[in-house]
């Protein structure tokens, strides 16, 4: 458990008559809102993140301020984003730092409680930290590919940015997990910023230059998209093909035997689970603890038209999967 921060404020009361002043300490007025944070507003992963912490803060009387960059790696923009939403005020703050540099120091210093999710921040900067554990999800694609190509093989990945600390453990828990046993060679890690385009040309050149490649593992929705459109076009049904998280098109690619599998971090819950504990810390609660694990699951063709699977990829209900 770790201990929250106090927040308080004092405030000076003015005359209240002709004889008198008085002086007194309350707490700082409420706004019921609580700032939510996403790393960008890319993909529609943060569409579901923000449908459960709507849910979450309706729940609870709570209002949300959603504001994101339009791309994963603008550190400075979330930073300007803080600032804002602390001008306009806010209760707490529940935020997917894109770099824990740009943001750890403002962070620490503010005079309302900061949740993390979905990424790593200084602990003094938190009062808790809500994430799927990427890299025992990233192990568990691993295991599955492994399982299905027993003699081993040669795998890539590719990723979005280097240095952000989530993908890194994304990475390395496949990496890691692949490598530890004879007969799978990792060929490298291939950065594309998780644009489509770039992914896809990066996709084509690994099946131009490998004509042994096994599989390939991305570490996010936008390096699974780009290299699915290769993969497709090529018609290389032969090779494994695995990703993180989910979309409507991930979706479509797993029905069309394009895509083997892909992790979801049920994006609805780690976006209520972290405005609850936000709104917990607006109220007044000074014990959290450090690590609250949202749960991964790998979807295949075998479970992605189970009921629960479902709910998970479609939890705003607009896609009529079935």
């Amino acid at each position: 458990m770790k201990s929250m921060k106090k927040y308080a404020a004092v405030a000076l009361v003015g005359v209240l008559g002709a004889s008198f002043m008085s002086i007194g300490t309350f707490a700082e007025e409420k706004t019921m809102t609580i700032g939510l944070i996403p790393q960008s507003t890319l993909f529609v992963f943060y569409d579901y993140v923000l449908k459960g912490a709507t849910d979450a803060a309706d729940e609870a009387g709570y209002t949300i301020n959603y504001q994101g960059t339009t791309t994963d790696t603008d550190g400075t923009g979330q930073r300007k984003i803080v600032e804002d939403m602390l001008v306009t005020g806010v209760d707490a703050i529940a935020i997917s730092a894109t770099n824990a540099d740009a943001v750890n120091d403002l962070l620490t210093d503010l005079e309302v409680p900061v949740v993390a999710w979905d990424c790593s921040l200084d602990p003094a900067a938190a009062v808790t930290t809500v994430s799927v554990d990427h890299y025992k999800a990233s192990a568990k694609v691993a295991k599955k590919m492994m399982e299905l190509c027993p003699d081993g093989g040669k795998f890539a990945v590719i990723s979005t940015n280097a240095g952000n600390a989530v993908i890194q453990d994304r990475e390395n828990g496949f990496i890691d997990t692949l490598t530890a046993e004879e007969g799978y060679e990792n060929l490298g890690v291939f950065y594309t910023g998780g644009d489509l385009e770039k992914t896809a040309n990066t996709m084509q050149d690994l099946i131009t230059e490998n004509e042994d490649l096994t599989g390939v593992f991305m570490v996010n929705e936008g390096c699974t998209e780009g290299a699915c459109m290769t993969i497709a076009n090529e018609g290389r049904e032969d090779l494994l093909v695995f990703g993180y998280d989910t979309s409507e098109s991930l979706i479509n690619y797993v029905y069309d035997g394009i895509l083997d599998g892909m992790v979801s971090q049920n994006p609805y819950g780690l976006g209520y689970t972290a405005v609850k504990q936000a709104i917990a810390a607006a109220e007044g609660q000074t014990e959290f603890d450090e690590f609250i694990e949202n749960e991964s699951v790998l979807i295949t063709a075998d479970n992605i038209h189970d009921e629960d699977i479902i709910k998970i990829l479609d939890p705003i209900n607009t896609m009529g999967l079935e």
